[in-house]
């Protein structure tokens, strides 16, 4: 599990929005003398909101026979044609990972495609490119990220003329992007509105289907001594844990993986850990049943907090804590008051 986490960690990717005018609709013709290359963007990040977006742009084109196609890298995804069964997400992320053709050359040829280098202030790893087969039958081939269960595309393959250009096609993913940051933007403004009018519950993380909000909400949480709070799973697309503590020495895995304590757990200072709460869809999709000995999946958890103070808590994947105990990233903070008429539980 290491290496997606780490992956996961350090690929910081800057968001680049391919501009094309909108034009009118033209075809190619089919008999296109010099290879043809097309673009993909995958997924998209705007850190001012903390949406990170799981789709394709576009998610449909059609090609000829020879073309190349870049998928050009704007979050942590894959790139996954004909995915063999019985395999599970570490397989796809983990070193040496699963090695796939980088031609489709027939219609059942496994592809896959993981970004490579990056990192926090680099710029985007280079696109992985597919070549399409000559000899490939006319046809619709679909591909999917197997990190995101909702994030699907397919490429439609024809010897006749072609619906749309390169530049009609990134005019098209430009615009359906701008549409999710602004829904991504607006579920943001509502949740951080709402503020602790649900008291007692938190949300880890949020979104819908094609884009996640990596945040908690609210991310001050306000309790008396003997309260007890509920962090929610919200997120259909990553996985999330509420973890106070483990600065020096930091969490080391498994355990950052699995709950330190069952639900509902007490809390009054030190280290705690929920474990990735993830929704059963999630789990379903990336095969996990059995994988992670020890690992019970659960979308919320309970915790009881029963000593006054401030209590700064993150998300393993998502966040951390420095060593002088500030939580960065995906973080928050419990002040716990002293009950009423006492202190304390």
């Amino acid at each position: 599990m290491l290496p997606i986490i780490a992956r996961a960690r350090t690929l910081g990717l800057s968001l680049v929005l391919a501009t094309a005018g909108l034009g009118v609709v033209a075809t190619v013709p089919a008999s296109a003398a010099t290879q043809s290359t097309w673009n993909i963007t995958v997924g998209g990040e705007d850190f001012a909101t903390f949406a990170s977006l799981n789709r394709f742009y576009v998610s449909d084109i059609t090609v000829h026979p020879g073309d190349v196609v870049n998928f050009n890298w704007r979050g942590f995804h894959t790139v996954t044609f004909n995915p063999p069964a019985g395999k599970n997400v570490l397989d796809y992320v983990s070193p040496p990972g699963l090695a796939g053709s980088t031609s489709l050359n027939t219609p059942t040829t496994f592809v896959n495609g993981t970004p490579g280098g990056g990192g926090p202030g680099s710029p985007p790893p280079p696109p992985f490119t597919l070549t399409i087969g000559s000899t490939l039958p006319n046809g619709t081939y679909h591909f999917q990220c197997m990190l995101h269960q909702y994030m699907h595309g397919s490429i439609k393959v024809t010897r006749g003329e072609l619906p749309r250009t390169d530049l009609q096609n990134k005019a098209r993913g430009h615009a359906q992007m701008l549409a999710d940051f602004g829904r991504a933007a607006s579920l943001n403004s509502r949740l951080i509105s709402r503020g602790n009018e649900n008291e007692g519950v938190a949300l880890a993380g949020a979104g819908e289907r094609n884009f996640d909000l990596i945040n908690y909400y609210p991310t001050e949480v306000r309790v008396q001594a003997g309260e007890k709070v509920t962090f929610k799973m919200a997120d259909f697309g990553d996985p999330h844990s509420v973890t106070f503590g483990y600065a020096n020495p930091p969490l080391q895995l498994p355990g950052e993986i699995i709950a330190s304590a069952p639900s509902p757990a007490t809390y009054g200072g030190g280290d705690l850990n929920s474990g990735y709460l993830m929704s059963q869809s999630q789990f379903n999709y990336w095969h996990l049943a059995g994988v992670i000995p020890g690992f019970t999946r659960r979308s919320e958890y309970t915790i009881k907090f029963t000593t006054p103070g401030t209590y700064g808590f993150y998300c393993t994947l998502h966040g951390g804590i420095l060593p002088n105990g500030t939580v960065v990233g995906m973080s928050g903070h419990v002040t716990v008051l002293p009950a009423e008429g006492g202190g304390g539980d």
